[in-house]
């Protein structure tokens, strides 16, 4: 053999034992960041299974996109409906994650249209803060084990809250449903939906916004504050616009109280502290929204009106402002 020869074979060689030590090094880096899950009580153990196979192999798909660095996002719909695929895959877009921790062990919790398990600590890639990108999320599941939604979640202590104060079982069923309203809607923010946001607001919506023309609320309202009002086709164009220029948009939800004032019973008003935070823009305030659950497949926005961070609680806007017949 001569030297030119040999030193060919130990240059194969050698591309050879590079292509493998990176095979097992990227098998090893993501065998690292695997996460199991396992859900316990209320659906039955065949049901749970099924379940836990699902979320299983649908992080197995995130974590192998996420630390493969890949931008596209696979999922079977055998583990999931198109429609969560479709909402999983735009929250991605946004900003890739993955969960933080290797074992999840979480109780099922009945929902009003299947099941759901919540508070699933996740990193987001994208964020200004540590806080904005550690969040919890929850996976909604169908009847038969399926995930058919997957959003960025209000704390567990707080859904509970909000759940206890029903009186009745249908009173029950339509918070379960306000609050996964609720956290669809901060979720769709987030992933820049503009396609949900256009279907939950009603055509003759009532939407106030910060800054611009002055709305006079009262005879001692906030005479240095300035609101807009808007109608639905002007606040999602301006929205479109605001996903188009900031990278990202973190909405956070908290201190939600869940009312139900109206004569018509099919009108619940919500009332939360909303943090707003974005690649190009940062504010806090007080959020207001009338829901039409008429259809509970289809519940409308009325009124989404904003208050800033520094409005007294008596002087916020609430349902006392409204008198809907």
């Amino acid at each position: 053999m001569t030297s030119q020869q040999k030193n060919s074979r130990i240059l194969v060689f050698n591309s050879v034992f590079v292509a493998i030590l990176l095979c097992f090094t990227s098998v090893w880096v993501n065998a690292q960041h695997r996460t199991t899950f396992e859900f316990t009580e209320t659906a039955d153990a065949a049901l749970r299974r099924t379940m836990q196979n699902n979320v299983n192999a649908v992080f197995e798909s995130i974590h192998d996109s996420f630390f493969s660095d890949r931008t596209g996002l696979s999922i079977s719909q055998n583990h999931a409906t198109p429609e969560a695929i479709e909402q999983i895959q735009a929250l991605w877009s946004t900003s890739r994650f993955y969960c933080k921790i290797p074992d999840v062990n979480k109780r099922v919790l009945r929902s009003a249209n299947g099941y759901q398990v919540r508070n699933i600590p996740v990193f987001f890639e994208q964020g200004e803060t540590e806080e904005e990108q550690n969040q919890d999320i929850a996976i909604e599941f169908t009847p038969q084990g399926r995930i058919r939604d997957l959003f960025i979640a209000i704390p567990m202590h707080q859904y509970l809250q909000i759940l206890e104060t029903q009186d009745t079982v249908t009173d029950l069923r339509r918070r379960q449903l306000i609050l996964g309203f609720v956290d669809n809607f901060r979720t769709a923010y987030n992933r820049k939906d503009i396609g949900y946001l256009k279907q939950v607001f009603s055509e003759d919506a009532l939407i106030i916004v910060g800054n611009g023309k002055k709305l006079d609320r009262s005879s001692d309202g906030l005479p240095n504050y300035e609101y807009v009002v808007q109608d639905k086709a002007t606040y999602i164009t301006r929205l479109q616009g605001v996903f188009n220029n900031n990278r990202y948009i973190n909405v956070k939800f908290s201190e939600i109280e869940v009312l139900q004032p109206y004569r018509n019973r099919n009108l619940y008003c919500v009332t939360l502290r909303q943090e707003w935070n974005s690649s190009n823009y940062s504010d806090v305030g007080w959020l207001f929204l009338m829901i039409d659950f008429r259809d509970e497949n289809k519940p409308l926005i009325w009124v989404r009106a904003w208050d800033h961070d520094g409005v007294p609680r008596d002087e916020r806007i609430s349902p006392g402002d409204f008198n809907p017949q």
